[in-house]
C-alpha cells in the first residue's frame, strides 16, 4: 500500500497508540484492548477473555469480537490520514469462524485500499493460532474544514 497523497506515516502518533491505557477510553478500555504494534497501514491489538466478555453458553459474546475488529478498523487509520481529519467505519462485514472460550484475541488490520476519502481494511482475528474471525470494512475519511 503506497501513502504517497497522504501525511507521511506518523510515528509520533503510532507510539501513543501502543503506550499502556491506549484505547481511548470508553468500550475499548473497558475491553482492555491493547495496541501491540502499528506501522504505516497496520494495527495489532489485542484483548485478554475474561468471564464478564462470554455469553451464556460460555463462548466469548459476538459483540467482544465486533468490538475489537472495529477498533482496529478505525484506529489503523490515524498515522496515515491528515491530522485533524476523522475516520468513521461506514460497513463491517465480520465472519465469525469459530467459538472462543479462553485465551488471547488478537487483531490485525490492514489497509488495502485508499483514498483522500474512503478506506477499505481487511481484520484478522486469531487465539492462539485458530482464525476465529475474518472481517472487512468501509471507513469514510471526513477532512478537517
Amino acid at each position: 500500500m503506497q501513502f504517497e497523497q497522504f501525511e507521511q506515516f506518523d510515528s509520533e502518533f503510532a507510539s501513543m497508540l501502543t503506550t499502556a491505557g491506549s484505547a481511548g477510553g470508553g468500550l475499548p478500555d473497558y475491553l482492555g484492548i491493547r495496541t501491540t504494534d502499528v506501522g504505516p497501514g497496520t494495527m495489532t491489538a489485542e484483548l485478554d477473555v475474561r468471564p464478564e466478555l462470554l455469553n451464556p453458553f460460555g463462548s466469548v459474546h459476538g459483540g467482544v469480537l465486533a468490538a475489537l475488529s472495529d477498533h482496529v478498523l478505525g484506529a489503523v487509520l490515524y498515522p496515515v490520514i491528515p491530522k485533524g481529519s476523522w475516520a468513521a467505519t461506514t460497513q463491517l462485514n465480520l465472519n465469525f469462524t469459530a467459538a472462543i472460550k479462553d485465551g488471547t484475541l488478537v487483531a490485525r488490520s490492514e489497509i488495502i485500499a485508499l483514498t483522500k476519502r474512503t478506506a477499505v481494511v481487511r481484520i484478522d482475528v486469531h487465539n492462539g493460532e485458530a482464525l476465529v474471525g475474518a472481517a472487512q470494512g468501509t471507513v469514510t475519511i471526513t477532512t478537517p474544514r
